[in-house]
């Protein structure tokens, strides 16, 4: 199954699907989509994501499934709700401790369709999968001993993306 992610807004309830193998290539859209819509008005009520065409996902997924539950608990008193998760899947998120802080859920709630399709644009770079590790990261020092040597690559290759975009800026003042 094709690496794909889905996602609709309707009655203030963020709906996202995920399916096939997610790895950080196809994060980044919705990353954005879901963080600017957590920061505006009205808040959101409620954030679904449906794991059950989802045959296995990367470590930045993870994080961004963090990220995605510590922004929307700083307006909610209700972390986001997984449901349809594999027995794959479910082993890394718990072994990765994401479990113990999404609610998990036996059925998810009818979701609204069409729902639109993400991820065909940026690509994710050194500096979004660092960020998504670090979110990892702070979930425990089996974590920290985990990606404590991908967190110092990604670091490097971030800086060296910055002073490449800084080239470029200056390139195109020339």
């Amino acid at each position: 199954m094709e690496e794909a992610l889905f996602v609709r807004e309707t009655n203030n309830r963020i709906y996202i699907r995920a399916q096939g193998h997610v790895t950080a290539n196809s994060c980044p859209e919705l990353k954005a989509r879901v963080f600017d819509r957590l920061e505006a008005k009205p808040a959101v009520e409620d954030v679904f994501m449906d794991l059950s065409a989802c045959e296995y996902m990367d470590s930045t997924f993870m994080g961004l499934i963090v990220g995605f539950n510590k922004r929307f608990l700083r307006y909610s008193e209700r972390p986001i709700k997984l449901s349809g998760i594999n027995e794959t899947c479910m082993k890394l998120l718990k072994t990765i401790g994401v479990a113990r802080l999404v609610q998990i859920i036996d059925e998810a709630p009818r979701f609204p369709e069409p729902l639109e399709l993400l991820g065909t644009g940026k690509k994710a770079g050194a500096r979004f999968v660092l960020k998504a590790h670090e979110e990892l990261i702070e979930l425990s020092e089996e974590n920290e001993r985990k990606f404590s040597a991908l967190r110092s690559v990604l670091k490097d290759a971030a800086s060296e993306e910055e002073a490449d975009e800084l080239k470029f800026m200056d390139d195109k003042r020339d």
